[in-house]
């Protein structure tokens, strides 16, 4: 293998490593998650998986304590990955 293959293998193989490009402005439940202590963020990810909690309740609650959002924005959030959901990361 010549030097000049032995580069270009390594140049694309890097390239799987470089994060996906974001488009568009971030998730407002990823930002308020990317807001909060780690404490509270482990909090509202439980909260968000659990079914029987309304995505109303969890947007009254986040902005009743001066994280506002809507609920469609959170039911949007707990859709991410699929294609009506936002853009987060499962």
């Amino acid at each position: 293998m010549t030097d000049t293959t032995r580069a270009l293998t390594s140049a694309l193989a890097s390239l799987v490593d470089v994060p996906p490009a974001r488009h568009g402005p971030q998730c407002t439940v990823g930002a308020i998650l990317d807001s909060l202590d780690e404490q509270a963020a482990d909090s509202l990810r439980h909260v968000l998986d659990q079914p029987q909690v309304t995505s109303t309740l969890i947007a009254d609650t986040l902005t009743a304590n001066g994280k506002p959002i809507q609920a469609p924005a959170v039911a949007r959030h707990r859709r991410r990955g699929a294609s009506n959901g936002c853009r987060c990361p499962r």
